[in-house]
């Protein structure tokens, strides 16, 4: 009777252990699906893409939202400043200025200086401005320079950014702002370079 009773415990365990695996995996399947969702779900008057139709992420700009880092995030506006929020907690903050405006983390912290000109885009990630990215149009391309060296060499066209002669980032609708250049800046992160695009394009407009 002892060995059946224990026989029987053995079972009761094993099927409690399976349940609890069976569970384990849905609950991270469910998980899984859900940041596809996220990711995935851009409804914007922009959407960009790599060239295999995987969405980065995009903007709106009035209302200003933007769709990065698989989250999407509005914004707060005051004149000299927005702030943008996802999920309620604050993310990034644009400050203004006469020249340009700045890029902030969530602590205030300076992430890249944005320099307009007439005929040029700086970018740097100092307030001296120094070691900075120049974006600039040519006569058939656009150029991206630090330091007076060539980086990118860009071309907008069909709907896709093609950098240094390969096609990287598909659009959701053909483009023509050097802005897009941005893009191709390897040392910023792909969703600051996305609240980068969209500030620059609704000061350029």
């Amino acid at each position: 009777m002892k060995k059946i009773y224990t026989v029987a415990l053995l079972c009761l365990l094993l099927i409690a252990s399976s349940c609890k695996t069976n569970t384990e995996n849905n609950t991270s399947k469910e998980t899984e699906a859900n940041h596809v969702v996220e990711t995935t779900n851009v409804d914007a008057q922009m959407v960009i893409s790599t060239t295999t139709g995987e969405k980065i992420g995009g903007f709106t700009l009035d209302p200003l939202t933007i769709y990065a880092g698989g989250n999407k995030h509005t914004s707060k506006n005051k004149p000299d400043k927005h702030k943008f929020y996802t999920n309620g907690s604050m993310v990034y903050e644009v400050k203004f200025k006469s020249e340009g405006f700045k890029l902030r983390d969530k602590n205030s912290e300076l992430l890249w200086k944005i320099k307009i000109y007439p005929d040029k885009i700086k970018i740097s990630n100092n307030e001296e401005n120094e070691n900075a990215f120049e974006i600039k149009r040519y006569e058939d391309k656009i150029k991206i320079k630090r330091n007076e060296e060539e980086l990118y060499a860009i071309q907008l066209g069909s709907s896709s950014v093609i950098i240094n002669d390969e096609a990287l980032y598909q659009l959701s609708s053909d483009q023509d702002s050097y802005a897009y250049a941005i893009l191709a800046i390897k040392e910023i992160p792909e969703d600051q370079k996305i609240f980068i695009l969209a500030e620059l394009l609704s000061q350029l407009q």
